[in-house]
């Protein structure tokens, strides 16, 4: 994973800077290994996961190429964050010490395609980060349709998941939800999706 090899029309897909708000987007992973049909890294599959050190010098690099200082971080690049899970959080242990960037843990989200197990260990983990649910339907077959690896963590486990989450931190869960016409946008996709958003407080 070579840093020097981004360019700069790469680099304003990845930091995005408004109104004083500089938020970068970091992968966890080369690839994914997470078959989301809408997303071109799993056409990828998984190449390898990213080390501690290249996951903090993600935002090493951007520092020295955007002069706007880092105000938020999102786990939302290459990789599924809970498969890398032990490099992921030294990461952040890096990035929110004082020796590190200092950043506080509320600034930085971690987004998931819904691996429930490892929502739990976030969780029993006390982890101080958010934590943001890859959704983009609360109708299971139609889930399993846009995401398929999602028959091994069916809805009803992470909901689970999600209310033990919200049990042990009290921290919201933010649900990425990308409407297509005639898949997920009809009124019984939006009913159920309204009813689970009441599950747990969210945005």
């Amino acid at each position: 994973f070579l840093l020097k090899t981004v360019d700069d029309k790469l680099i304003e897909s990845v930091s995005m800077v408004d109104r004083g708000r500089h938020t970068v987007c970091i992968s966890s992973q080369i690839g994914c290994s997470v078959d989301c049909d809408f997303c071109a890294t799993a056409t990828m599959g998984i190449i390898r996961n990213l080390n501690t050190g290249e996951i903090v010098d993600q935002l090493n690099y951007i520092r020295e190429k955007v002069e706007a200082p880092i105000t938020n971080i999102v786990f939302m690049g290459m990789g599924e964050p809970l498969m890398n899970y032990p490099n992921v959080m030294k990461a952040i242990d890096r990035i929110t010490s004082p020796e590190g960037l200092g950043m506080s843990p509320k600034r930085i989200t971690v987004s998931t395609s819904g691996v429930s197990k490892m929502i739990k260990k976030m969780a029993d983990d006390e982890v101080k980060f958010k934590l943001a649910v890859s959704l983009h339907s609360a109708i299971e077959e139609t889930r399993n349709h846009i995401m398929p690896f999602t028959k091994s963590f069916p809805l009803d486990e992470l909901r689970e998941a999600l209310e033990y989450w919200y049990k042990k931190t009290k921290s919201k869960v933010t649900y990425e939800y990308v409407v297509w016409k005639g898949i997920n946008d009809d009124k019984k996709s939006i009913d159920a999706l309204v009813k689970f958003c009441k599950y747990v407080p969210c945005k």
